[in-house]
């Protein structure tokens, strides 16, 4: 019996009816390839219609305009070899009863002209953008009306490849929005300073849209409900501009989200991380959904049902859009509407999947490794026709615990071995760091899948290779993961681990230097820790920047926390060597182009030089193993199955993963688990 009846209620927009009130949407995760529709796009929506979600809403900021350059992933409207590239998209999603739109936009000042045809970016003024870094030409009456022809051939395309309806999309991310903004619109002629000018493009736009695709047809608009930035649009201004579009009868529905994108943290304010609460812009939708009579959608971090059936009964919103928690599990709604909801996996708001994104790569989920791959792994794990296996797994990290609950999904006789006294691994430690705590739920859900599966879970056993052996396996999952390492300089004995700190089992110093060379969350994640516990702290790093390998959304809160916690910031040096001097410690750094030396005199080093292979195990074991622990790459590449036999009178097959393998982050760690067990 499904919870929360009011988000299976359908709803009707222009003849098109959406089957409950569940809304992926507009996003582009970056499986296209030159601004075609790929299987693995294609699959990858299609999932979550399987999975039982309303409206799929796919095709985000499809490009419309020959200076358009698609530069992460989007396709390519502008020309007509796009209708059966839709077509085939429409058809994937309808034949599992979901509507679906797709998103048409113009990148304005966003787009780069030194990718694709070498075009300048055009922009509504010359303001340069921070995060894109073009400066924009400015659009002369003629570009508009060009523009505007632009649109609504592109809406004609989506219209003949037999999508339900268009979005148009006017945030800040596109050139309407754009026009709108006081901040990116500082013209003097018809198209600038009055409101009713910065609106005067859009409208004639919107116009040239319905046109050409007819009054029967579903059009809506895409909005920030609040740019949230000084000088820019409020609450008030963007609720009066939805009114004034849809009192013109050319909108059928308004989506809503808040903040602007045009810097690191604007974009996070868009795209909010974990450090945001849920749903942190109900109000601001309920603002505009007052002054429209038309069904108004809101996406901003709602990640689970109780949250969304609230927005929808207090009239809050129409339609939710839980784009995110649909990629954690394109299964959310159908299991909801089973009665399964324990067995939803959550969207924790690690916010990978938009990282990812916002530096030029694909969008994948930080713990389901399966979303965007469904050509090769399985959202829903079927069971093997091959026979029941015995499975030992040893470690109860992420790569441990996937490996256990897909084993286990697949009929095997699974039994996990975990050190501690509790699962989770460095999850565990990663979720202490103030304001990634969220990040404890992948392990909740983990742990609370392989005990439903009927893992043999034994806590607190530091198992040995002869107690492995006794068991008789017949698959040994080596996921002992990895050991903290500080980095190789001089008096290296002398630092402390970002773990130790983390854990508690060592109280930060008053004056403490933290060296990162990892250039990951944990180095960031610990300074902003010890800080606000008292500590004056000055994270240094051989980078140009902090936080090398964090995204975009991640290193705005990141850098928001740190600043705010007082941590001085340091790049471009090296940690050289540390020496004790009575009780307190000299660390010299040396700069890493000039070689020029400084030294700092502190209680307390930090290092954080990602961790090293606790293998001990998995080498006491491979002699035995009849694969003599040997991994095949170009099986494993291609989601084959294992089948390497070196010894052939070895009882058991043996796979080291994650960081037992190497020093790398949970998605890998969990992909290496599902590539090789999702095969057994």
């Amino acid at each position: 019996m499904a919870t929360h009846e009011v988000l299976f209620q359908p709803l009707t927009i222009k003849g098109v009816t959406i089957p409950n009130r569940f809304v992926s949407t507009s996003h582009q995760p970056g499986y296209a390839a030159r601004g075609r529709v790929t299987e693995r796009y294609l699959r990858y929506e299609a999932e979550k219609a399987r999975g039982g979600v309303g409206l799929v809403q796919f095709a985000s900021a499809t490009s419309v305009s020959i200076e358009n350059c698609y530069y992460y992933g989007q396709l390519d409207a502008t020309t007509d070899a796009v209708v059966p590239d839709l077509q085939r998209m429409a058809d994937a999603i309808h034949r599992h009863g979901a509507a679906c739109t797709a998103q048409l936009t113009h990148g304005g000042r966003r787009e780069r002209y030194d990718i694709a045809n070498w075009i300048p970016a055009f922009g509504a003024s010359g303001r340069r953008e921070l995060k894109h870094r073009a400066f924009p030409a400015v659009l002369e009456p003629r570009d508009l009306r060009r523009i505007a022809d632009d649109f609504a051939r592109a809406a004609r395309r989506v219209r003949d490849g037999g999508v339900d309806g268009v979005e148009i999309s006017c945030i800040p991310t596109g050139i309407i929005g754009q026009f709108w903004s006081p901040l990116t619109n500082v013209r003097g002629d018809e198209y600038g300073g009055s409101l009713a000018n910065r609106m005067r493009f859009g409208l004639d736009l919107l116009e040239r849209v319905r046109a050409e695709v007819g009054d029967d047809y579903v059009v809506g608009i895409r909005l920030s409900a609040d740019e949230m930035s000084e000088g820019g649009l409020d609450n008030a201004e963007m609720s009066e501009i939805a009114r004034r579009h849809v009192a013109t009868g050319l909108v059928d529905f308004v989506s809503v989200v808040g903040g602007h994108s045009s810097d690191y943290k604007s974009t996070h304010d868009m795209y909010p991380s974990m450090r945001a609460p849920g749903a942190p812009y109900l109000a601001v939708a309920r603002a505009v959904k007052e002054q429209v009579d038309v069904p108004l959608l809101h996406a901003t971090r709602i990640s689970d049902a109780a949250t969304a059936a609230y927005a929808v009964e207090n009239g809050f919103v129409d339609l939710v859009g839980m784009t995110r928690a649909f990629i954690a599990d394109p299964h959310h709604v159908i299991k909801l509407r089973e009665g399964r909801e324990a067995e939803i996996r959550p969207c924790v708001g690690a916010s990978y999947c938009v990282d990812r994104v916002s530096t030029g790569h694909e969008a994948l989920c930080l713990h389901n490794v399966a979303t965007s791959r469904e050509q090769y792994l399985d959202q829903a794990i079927v069971r093997s026709g091959a026979g029941v296996r015995r499975v030992a797994v040893i470690g109860g990290g992420p790569a441990g615990l996937e490996s256990a609950r897909i084993a286990a999904a697949r009929g095997h006789e699974v039994t996990l071995f975990e050190a501690g006294s509790r699962l989770g691994g460095q999850l565990l430690l990663a979720s202490r760091g103030t304001w990634r705590r969220d990040l404890g739920s992948i392990v909740d859900w983990l742990a609370g899948e392989v005990e439903r599966l009927g893992v043999d879970l034994r806590l607190n056993r530091l198992v040995s290779a002869d107690e492995v052996r006794e068991g008789d396996p017949e698959v040994v999952i080596a996921a002992t993961g990895g050991l903290p390492e500080v980095g190789h300089f001089v008096g290296a004995e002398h630092a402390l681990t970002t773990w130790d700190l983390l854990s508690g089992q060592v109280e930060p110093g008053k004056d403490v230097l933290l060296f990162d060379e990892a250039g990951a969350h944990a180095g960031l994640s610990t300074a902003e820790f010890i800080a606000r516990r008292g500590s004056k702290v000055e994270l240094v790093t051989p980078d140009r920047v902090h936080g090398a390998e964090v995204g975009v959304i991640n290193i705005a809160a990141h850098m928001t926390g740190l600043y705010g916690a007082g941590v001085r910031m340091t790049t471009d040096l090296r940690l050289c060597e540390i020496r004790r001097s009575g009780n307190e410690l000299v660390a010299r750094l040396a700069n890493v182009f000039t070689g020029d030396v400084e030294e700092r005199v502190v209680d307390q080093v930090v290092g954080d030089y990602g961790t090293s292979p606790n293998d001990a195990l998995y080498e006491e074991l491979k002699p035995d193993s009849s694969n003599l622990g040997e991994t095949d790459l170009h099986a494993l590449a291609s989601f084959r199955a294992q089948s390497l036999e070196r010894n052939p009178s070895g009882p058991y097959s043996l796979f080291r993963l994650g960081d037992a393998w190497a020093s790398r982050n949970v998605h890998a760690a969990m992909l290496d688990a599902a590539r090789v067990c999702q095969r057994l």
